[in-house]
Formats: C-alpha cells, sequence, structure tokens
C-alpha cells in the first residue's frame, strides 16, 4: 500500500524554490549527467544534450492527480506540436511510491507522446524546483531553465475550471524561445497537487 502526503491532493499555488528561473539566472548543467529509469526500465539522462536543441521541456506529473489527468490530451498536443520543431519533451512522475509497472500502465493508458520518466528520488524535482503536478519547466540551451509553471490558466483554484484557457504559458514560453526572444513570463503559479515527499516512502 502506498503512503500519501497528507495534504497531497489539495490545491497548492507555487512558490520560489531551490533555483531562479528567466532572468534571475537558474542553471541545471550541474544535472546534465544524472540519469533516472523511464517507464520501460532503461535510465535516461534527460539533461545531457540540452545545448543541442533549442528547448527541453520536464513535465512533472503523478498519475492520481485529476488536474494532471485533465491536462494529458494537452500535454500530447504541445509534444506533437512542438517536438518537430526540436523540443524535447520529458514527462516525469514524481510519486516515489508508483512502480515500474504501474507507471507503464498510466503511460499506456493516458497515451503520452513522450517519453515518461520515474524520479523517485525527486533529483529533477530539485533541480529546477517543482512543487506541484502538474508542472512544467522549460531550459534552454544554455541550461537555463526559462519559465516554470503552469501549462495553461484553465485552473483557476482546486475544482474552479474555465472553459477554455485565457493564456496558454507553456505554448507562449516555447513560442519566444523558438524565436530567439526573451521568455516574457518566466513563471507562473501552477494549480495542481503537491509532489509527494521523497522522504516518505515507507509504509506505515
Amino acid at each position: 500500500m502506498r503512503r500519501k502526503t497528507p495534504l497531497h491532493f489539495l490545491m497548492f499555488l507555487a512558490i520560489p524554490a531551490a533555483l531562479c528561473v528567466g532572468g534571475c539566472g537558474g542553471s541545471v548543467n550541474r544535472m546534465q549527467d544524472v540519469s533516472v529509469p523511464d517507464a520501460k526500465g532503461e535510465m535516461i539522462q534527460p539533461l545531457a544534450g540540452v545545448g543541442d536543441r533549442p528547448a527541453t521541456v520536464l513535465l512533472f506529473i503523478t498519475d492520481d492527480c485529476p488536474i494532471t489527468n485533465a491536462f494529458a490530451p494537452e500535454i500530447n498536443s504541445i509534444v506533437t506540436e512542438y517536438e518537430p520543431r526540436g523540443v524535447a519533451f520529458y514527462a516525469v512522475m514524481v510519486d516515489p511510491w508508483l512502480s515500474p509497472v504501474e507507471a507503464q500502465k498510466y503511460a499506456t493508458d493516458f497515451n503520452y507522446k513522450c517519453p515518461v520518466l520515474m524520479d523517485q528520488q525527486h533529483e529533477l524535482v530539485k533541480a529546477v524546483g517543482a512543487a506541484v503536478t502538474p508542472e512544467v519547466a522549460v531550459i534552454s540551451a544554455t541550461g537555463e531553465v526559462v519559465y516554470r509553471g503552469r501549462i495553461d490558466d484553465r485552473y483557476v483554484d482546486f475544482g474552479k475550471k474555465r472553459l477554455d484557457p485565457g493564456r496558454r504559458d507553456l505554448r507562449i514560453a516555447l513560442d519566444e524561445v523558438l524565436a530567439g526572444e526573451r521568455v516574457t513570463v518566466s513563471r507562473a503559479p501552477a494549480v495542481g497537487c503537491y509532489i509527494p515527499d521523497a522522504a516518505e516512502q515507507s509504509d506505515e
């Protein structure tokens, strides 16, 4: 039985964490050698070779967050649109208790179009300062975290959703990066579920 943190399903607004983003100069270059398994058990270095592509996107998810699950179609749409333009995408599952079998089933059920990684020790979480799911980090070719936050603003609060998003933050950030422009909004608070504490991995 997997143990959840008590507030795992409560709405949480992302706050400044381990690294600054955008103009603050946060960098993940020191994390390029970090390897994490994908849902099939193969070891992947998602931050290796960031300089060889215009942007790398880490999409932090959990299998049991309803907001994460609701965003799966939009995530797949973004991957389909931007991957051919050279952007690399990784869906990063952050639940410390998730088994590879469960991760693979989740990836299949939601038909993720990008590699699904398992960050059970939260190495990638800490590298970019992620706090909730779903939350994304856009890393430039220089290794700088130029955007961190929500995918778009369709969720105003937990349980309160717009019919259509007013601002598609991730798409806008990627368009600006691909155009060689500075990302105008480097941080946008995400509404979602707490990332479980990696230290709390034992069953009660």
